[in-house]
């Protein structure tokens, strides 16, 4: 597959705010987006958090790319190329960035040098849809106007798949349960779709519902996405039938959707102009931003564990404050606790796997503590026979010489892994995956877990 590869034009445009200060649970705060030249429009859209300490957000009024710090200074990256309508931007197991480029039908991998490389995909129109990673590691994206979802190699070559239900409207897409699910828009149906292509659909029970944004629950226990037209959250357990939740406001036009890192999951409602908020038994609330008519469109978890949100009607971006408190490590049997002083059990640490072989396999991985060996700052996990480790882990403080802990993984198997690192005392989460028939990925993460709070 041909691809272009062109350098991005990066103007900084520096907008100091005072940081996020003491911020009460629920408190929004609100960040105006530089404008530059005669840019009257940024429109915001889709939004995802970097390995950087900043959040990213695609900007469809200028077809740039924009960054926010979590203290809310802003610069802008300039494509070279006007008019390219940069829609879903997802962050890459790999550090880079991945932007749907719809105006012609391509990938775009942003490095975080300033580097595009295109990967245009098969196309008879002009598509807009999902992107996600994979269970599989690759770059998933939905293609609306060709009905169909698929997958990228690293070299650009793209394995699509045909949406049974026609002209369904797919939309958003994310990675859950060895699997990939998305919504059908038109349709009024929510999808599973295996690497192999092999699709199971579930209507939504009201009709023309509008099912859009989508995500995994916190617990891991199912997939909830939000119903445009039916004002409703709806959820699909991992067994079970499909469950809806009504929004009380009949404005309320739920959009898109994120786990939170308190057990609760958040959405946006530019029908209400509002950030929702929802239990995992299926209680709502909604606290309305203080810009009336801002349109909250794009949704993520910071690199503060705070909610961001874009908001397209005024050239803003927005953040939720969670205030999750977060205990220290409980250990059990799946649940293995590392210390970074003797005995502070800082460092929450599970994994759950997932496979096709022998018929299909998945659970939760069985720690093994070392502390009886004397070893505080690592484990085990084992799968099918605590005789059979699977993983090891540790981590390691370099604080003194990097400002971060060191997290290192490695493990002798080839099933998927979805792996959670919680440190418990800054509140911060860390998720790694490896794909299924794979080799494990080995983990060798120098720069992301902080040592200290954010400023």
């Amino acid at each position: 597959m041909s691809h272009s590869e062109m350098l991005f034009r990066r103007i900084l445009i520096v907008a100091m705010f005072s940081g996020l200060v003491s911020a009460a649970r629920g408190q929004i705060t609100e960040f105006q987006i530089p404008l530059a030249g005669s840019t009257t429009s940024v429109q915001a859209g889709s939004i995802t958090s970097g390995w950087d300490d900043a959040l990213y957000f695609t900007e469809t009024g200028t077809g740039n790319i924009g960054r926010v710090t979590t203290t809310g200074s802003f610069s802008q990256v300039f494509l070279p190329t006007p008019n390219r309508l940069p829609g879903e931007i997802v962050t890459g197991l790999d550090g880079n960035f991945w932007v749907y480029l719809g105006s012609d039908n391509s990938i775009g991998r942003m490095t975080p040098t300033g580097q595009i490389t295109e990967f245009p995909f098969p196309a008879s129109g002009q598509n807009n849809g999902g992107l996600t990673v994979g269970p599989n590691g690759l770059i998933w994206v939905a293609l609306n106007f060709e009905n169909k979802v698929g997958y990228m190699t690293p070299n650009g070559k793209f394995t699509l798949f045909n949406v049974p239900t026609p002209n369904s409207g797919v939309s958003q897409i994310i990675a859950w349960g060895g699997a990939v699910w998305g919504t059908e828009t038109n349709a009024s149906k929510v999808f599973r779709v295996t690497t192999d292509g092999t699709f199971s659909e579930f209507p939504t029970q009201m009709p023309n519902a509008q099912p859009f944004g989508i995500a995994p629950s916190p617990d891991n226990a199912a997939v909830w996405f939000a119903m445009r037209a039916a004002h409703k959250i709806g959820k699909i357990p991992m067994s079970g039938p499909m469950v809806e939740y009504s929004i009380e406001d009949p404005q309320a036009e739920p959009w898109k959707i994120v786990a939170g890192p308190d057990d609760k999951l958040y959405f946006t409602d530019p029908g209400t102009n509002a950030i929702g908020e929802v239990t995992l038994d299926g209680v709502i609330t909604e606290t309305p931003t203080p810009t009336a008519g801002s349109g909250p469109e794009g949704i993520a978890v910071g690199p503060d564990n705070n909610i961001w949100f874009t908001e397209s009607a005024v050239n803003q971006i927005g953040v939720f404050n969670v205030g999750a408190n977060f205990r220290p490590c409980v250990p059990s049997p799946t649940v293995l606790c590392i210390d970074d002083k003797p005995g502070d059990k800082r460092f929450k640490i599970t994994v759950t796997y997932q496979t096709s072989q022998g018929g299909g396999q998945a659970g939760d991985g069985k720690a093994i503590p070392l502390a009886s060996l004397g070893v505080f700052q690592g484990g085990l996990f084992w799968f099918s026979s605590p005789q059979n480790p699977e993983i090891l882990v540790k981590v390691l403080d370099a604080c003194s010489i990097s400002d971060r802990f060191w997290f290192f993984g490695s493990a002798g198997t080839n099933v998927s892994t979805d792996m959670s690192v919680i440190d418990t005392v800054l509140g911060l989460s860390y998720e790694y995956r490896s794909p299924d028939l794979h080799a494990f990925v080995p983990i060798q993460d120098t720069g992301r877990l902080f040592c200290r709070a954010f400023p």
